[in-house]
């Protein structure tokens, strides 16, 4: 039986309710549907908050509210999250709607104006798929919480919830469209510090600046609620990170308030910082930080995380990842570089039970590679099938746009226009393509190189008992960097057992589909059908087995 994509379940509704649910899809059609403000109804695996207003503040809103809201879930269980200060006495408290029927709420608070407020909504069907969740039957996928299969092509967009961008409309409508399904974009203004979300004595946040974030997460969700945005709160900043672990207050605050403000969010997952240098004991120099520190960090806010939001962390390249026994941390999240083989992935595996994710490698106006488009097909699909994941970089989105072509978050097909970029995403759509059309996922499909000769710069393999897929990367040479696709047929030697074996080939730089001979029981070499130039290059080989 093929692998095909997970499909929720829709149960029989009683009439009434089918028919809140048609008038509920006409207005999903409006803008920010997909957040609900204290209305009779909401999305399911979309966010409801509730707000509040205090006109007599006589305390710190930001750090001495304790105003918390319960949440009683259709099952009856009950969940408290903090309420978050969104300025001019207005209060806010958010739920993941992840379960159908009635919701109740109720306010719980030291100050009276706060206290004992109550409601209910009512959560119906929706075509959002939820939460970004590790699959049950294969700790090294991603699924969504309606059980769909996530196809991770990750981005790095680091500035695109920062306010003095100017093109993160642009940025984030062409990530979509290219086939980007998660985005890495962290809260530094600076080159990679976050003195921003302060007022400049840090006696108090910097509100239009978390508003901001705020704004563009939300047009994330309402958009392509499809692409979950890695949040990283703290960035590269060294200094921070450090005194949170001195018990500095605002430090410490960053996190909760993040949380409490996004972690109801279905689009977000949370990576603590960003490729810094992990060290076990001071003294520490440059952006060293203590593993002590990012362990403190990600305990706290796993304790805080109220909806089951996935957390990790992110430290410099070739260094690996040393949180992989902590409770608090749910993927394995590295930096290397011309990982075309998957390697870092296959060593990864073993050591954990999470999914493993490259999520820095070459960008193409950093550490470029010569020919850009076919190093990031061969990187993304050398890692799917090497049973993990891989991010694609392009333009200097670590720095603030000036101006110029190369820096700040820009729209890929206008960079790509303007020469700036050399298309080094513009095949990731046919990823897309290959897995909705043959109607196959990865969840359950072992990585198996041997299969086709172990050389895994030249094929990458994963299976089960019925499908194969060979990626034949067919390179010029065995430097990453320099590698072209041969200006040669591929040919893949198998060794199959079934009786009769499907052979489909599927060309990974056009999304042309072509269908082999069926084979038999024994040793084969395999090649693409035809005799024209376009059968020059890397191939993607689906091999079907009728058991």
């Amino acid at each position: 039986m093929i692998c095909g994509l997970q499909k929720s379940k829709i149960s029989i509704l009683p009439d009434a309710f089918v028919i809140v649910a048609l008038l509920f899809s006409f207005a999903m059609a409006r803008p920010f549907a997909h957040l609900t403000v204290m209305k009779e109804t909401a999305p399911h695996y979309g966010v409801y908050q509730v707000q509040f207003s205090h006109s007599h503040l006589n305390f710190d809103p930001y750090l001495e509210h304790d105003l918390a809201v319960e949440w009683t879930q259709p099952d009856g269980e009950t969940i408290t999250c903090e309420a978050f200060y969104d300025g001019e006495g207005i209060f806010k408290a958010r739920a993941y709607c992840r379960q159908r029927g009635e919701w109740r709420w109720r306010s719980v608070s030291r100050h009276s104006h706060l206290d004992g407020k109550f409601g209910s909504f009512t959560v119906i069907p929706s075509q959002l798929q939820g939460k970004l969740q590790i699959s049950k039957q294969d700790p090294y996928q991603f699924v969504y919480d309606n059980g769909t299969w996530f196809l991770h092509i990750g981005d790095t967009g680091y500035r695109y919830v920062v306010q003095s961008e100017p093109f993160w409309r642009d940025y984030i409508d062409q990530a979509a469209k290219s086939g980007i399904t998660k985005i890495r974009t962290w809260f530094c203004q600076s080159r990679s510090t976050v003195e921003h979300l302060f007022v400049q004595d840090r006696s108090a946040p910097h509100l239009d600046y978390w508003q901001e974030i705020d704004r563009r997460i939300i047009y994330a969700l309402e958009k392509y609620p499809h692409i979950i945005l890695q949040l990283i709160p703290y960035g590269e900043d060294t200094e921070e990170l450090k005194r949170y672990a001195q018990g500095d207050q605002m430090s410490q605050w960053v996190a909760r308030y993040s949380q409490a403000r996004w972690s109801a969010f279905p689009n977000i997952y949370w990576c603590v910082s960003n490729d810094r240098q992990i060290v076990q004991n001071p003294p520490l120099k440059g952006r060293q930080i203590l593993a002590s520190t990012i362990d403190r960090i990600g305990r706290d806010m796993f304790r805080q995380e109220t909806w089951n939001t996935l957390i990790t962390n992110h430290q410099a390249r070739f260094s690996g990842y040393d949180f992989l026994d902590a409770y608090w941390s749910q993927i394995i999240t590295l930096e290397d570089l011309d990982q075309v083989a998957g390697t870092i992935i296959q060593e990864y595996r073993p050591k954990g039970s999470h999914p493993v994710i490259n999520d820095e490698d070459r960008y193409e106006c950093y550490r470029d590679a010569g020919n850009k488009r076919y190093f990031f097909r061969r990187l993304m699909w050398a890692s799917l099938l090497s049973g993990g994941h891989a991010t694609y970089g392009g333009l200097r989105t670590y720095e603030a746009y000036d101006g110029g072509d190369r820096r700040g978050v820009q729209g890929y097909y206008d960079a790509c226009e303007r020469g700036t970029l050399a298309q080094g995403a513009h095949d990731f759509n046919h990823i897309h393509e290959f897995f909705k059309k043959s109607g196959l996922d990865l969840i359950g499909m072992q990585p198996d190189d041997g299969f086709v000769s172990g050389d895994s710069l030249h094929f990458k393999c994963c299976h089960d008992d019925t499908d194969i897929l060979i990626y034949c990367a067919n390179p010029t040479g065995s430097t990453p960097r320099t590698d072209n696709p041969a200006a040669k047929k591929p040919q893949i030697t198998v060794k199959l057992s079934a009786e009769k074996t499907l052979q489909t080939w599927f060309n990974p730089r056009t999304g042309e589909w072509r269908n082999g001979k069926d084979v038999s029981a024994g040793e084969h070499i395999l090649e693409p059908p035809g005799n024209d130039r376009i059968n020059w290059g890397d191939w993607l080989l689906w091999l079907h087995r009728e058991i």
